[in-house]
């Protein structure tokens, strides 16, 4: 493990302009500290600026650049050339800059723990090298170390902060996002069970019928194989827009979410497989879509179901307002053979269902009647 990988957490997302703004700061720095020669003269010191001032300006200015080959480096470097150029006793300068440019660096980009730890020390060393290199400027060298330190390393944590918060809700919203996608994807793996089931279980139906009756009664037949012609259409229809969302994610379906206008169809599809059924419902439309899509799907799980379990049977379906909710329930008369009623499909059909409706808000309860038959009601208490 290197030493930049050990001192650095996860890289900090830090816009372009903050990844940039030290090598500016610090070039800028630089031109200052080369330029000083010739303006800096003595002053309460006992030097003046010189080659070897110059040279720790610029080195100390270089190991803030060097930040991406080693973090301490960029701290210890400056920190250390800064202390020895007040040691020295040159003049008030641009080569002050050194420190809050590395503490800076260091606290923004480190560990938070090492930071926290390392750059105090750091400050207060600076500082004690402006007491310990002494003339009349001594206090105000001391509260330009401790100030510029103190602020520079505020600054740090403050960004720091905001970059970490701003990473943070980013991830969240991508999480979110992927959240939705795979909800949506459900969904519509769901909404793609419930259309096949419901076609083959129609389909299979009216295919039998027509079987039997092609003999003895033709027109009957025909009419059972023009039955399983609308349902294999119908559904064909709605799997192609089905498929279609499935492989663009987040598109949404070119037909739109079936509703209630579409339980009539669902209803009439029951009654040419057989069923007997009387619809009691009253207008719905201005539930939410999601409402509708639920309450059409517990509709055509409960007919599949009696389509293929209670072949005949007599069905009640209503469809009624509860104050600001909706109760939606199908009752047969009839029994699987043997007298016992099976959930379709091994149970999976109702579990689906089941998932839907608490998606929606609402509660579902499905099972066997005392005097025979089967049970299917949702309720949503606001729709």
């Amino acid at each position: 493990m290197t030493e930049t990988t050990a001192l650095t957490t996860a890289p900090v997302a830090a816009p372009w302009w903050q990844r940039h703004l030290l090598d500016v700061l610090a070039a800028i720095g630089a031109l200052a500290v080369i330029g000083s020669a010739s303006h800096l003269d003595k002053h309460n010191t006992e030097r003046g600026i010189d080659a070897l001032a110059i040279t720790l300006g610029v080195v100390g200015l270089a190991a803030v650049v060097a930040r991406r080959v080693s973090l301490l480096v960029s701290l210890l470097v400056p920190s250390a050339a800064l202390a020895v150029y007040l040691l020295l006793q040159y003049p008030n300068g641009p080569t002050y800059f050194l420190l809050p440019l590395g503490v800076f660096c260091f606290g923004f980009h480190a560990r938070r723990e090492l930071a926290h730890r390392l750059v105090p020390v750091v400050v207060l060393l600076v500082t004690a090298s402006a007491y310990l290199g002494g003339g009349q400027d001594t206090a105000v060298r001391i509260t330009i170390m401790l100030s510029w330190g103190i602020a520079a390393a505020i600054l740090a944590e403050w960004l720091r902060t905001r970059t970490d918060r701003a990473l943070e809700q980013r991830k969240a919203l991508q999480q979110q996002q992927k959240r939705a996608a795979v909800e949506q994807q459900l969904a519509l793996a769901r909404d793609l069970h419930d259309s096949v089931a419901h076609a083959l279980t129609a389909i299979t139906v009216q295919t039998a019928l027509a079987e039997r009756l092609a003999k003895d009664q033709p027109e009957q037949a025909a009419e059972a194989a023009r039955a399983a012609r609308i349902a294999g259409r119908d559904a064909l229809a709605e799997l192609n827009s089905i498929v279609g969302s499935l492989r663009e994610p987040g598109a949404a379906p070119t037909r739109p979410q079936p509703g209630m206008e579409e339980i009539d169809a669902l209803v009439e599809r029951a009654r040419e497989a057989g069923l007997r059924i009387d619809a009691d419902r009253e207008p719905l439309h201005d539930l939410s879509e999601s409402v509708q899509g639920a309450a059409y799907r517990v509709v055509q799980e409960g007919l599949t179901n009696a389509v293929r379990y209670a072949p005949g049977s007599h069905v009640q379906l209503q469809m009624r307002r509860e104050g600001d909710g909706l109760r939606v329930s199908l009752a047969d008369d009839g029994a699987a053979p043997g007298g016992t009623v099976q959930p379709a499909g091994g149970g999976h059909g109702l579990v689906g269902m089941a998932e839907r409706v608490r998606a929606t808000d609402g509660v579902l309860r499905h099972g066997p009647l005392p005097d025979g038959g089967y049970l299917v009601e949702a309720r949503w208490e606001t729709a």
